[in-house]
């Protein structure tokens, strides 16, 4: 089971670079000073964004899914070009792995969940909203434990599917 995990890890490494851009993005959207990105590379953590620590806690926020959010945008989008602008099977299925490939990368880390819920500590006394942050790490922890049970790859085939019920 572990070595098929690391096959699907291997595979599906162009996602790592679209997780790293969802932080990248949100910095930069935010006004957070970026020191370093990693988009990828061979080792753990796969890739990283070292940006100074935000003042306001919506900036922690984004930042910290900022990649699912981005992730389900780029997803969607080329499941949608899989199915009805890819003329050629190769463009179909290279954009159902493209867009497979984010969406298993796009869950935030635990490292996220970390800061986001070192950045709600930060925050709670000065601003009560920031309780929201508490819920949303947990369920960052949540979503990584279950990717030993292929919560991760049920998501991938979930949001195939969506593309079928919506209209985009």
């Amino acid at each position: 089971m572990q070595r098929l995990r690391k096959i699907i890890s291997a595979i599906t490494f162009i996602g790592v670079i679209f997780h790293e851009f969802g932080h990248k993005l949100f910095c930069n959207l935010t006004g957070v000073k970026i020191i370093k990105v990693c988009y990828f590379r061979f080792g753990n953590p796969a890739g990283y964004v070292v940006h100074k620590r935000p003042k306001k806690f919506y900036k922690s926020f984004l930042i910290s899914v900022g990649p699912f959010i981005s992730g389900v945008f780029f997803t969607l989008s080329f499941f949608e070009i899989s199915k009805s602008l890819a003329s050629g099977l190769w463009q179909k299925y290279f954009f159902i792995w493209l867009g497979a490939s984010v969406a298993i990368n796009s869950f935030p880390s635990s490292v996220d969940a970390k800061a986001l819920w070192t950045a709600t500590n930060r925050h709670i006394r000065t601003n009560i909203l920031a309780i929201v942050g508490y819920p949303f790490a947990l369920l960052i922890w949540i979503a990584n434990a279950l990717r030993t049970v292929w919560f991760d790859v049920i998501y991938v085939v979930l949001l195939y599917f969506l593309i079928d019920l919506s209209v985009l």
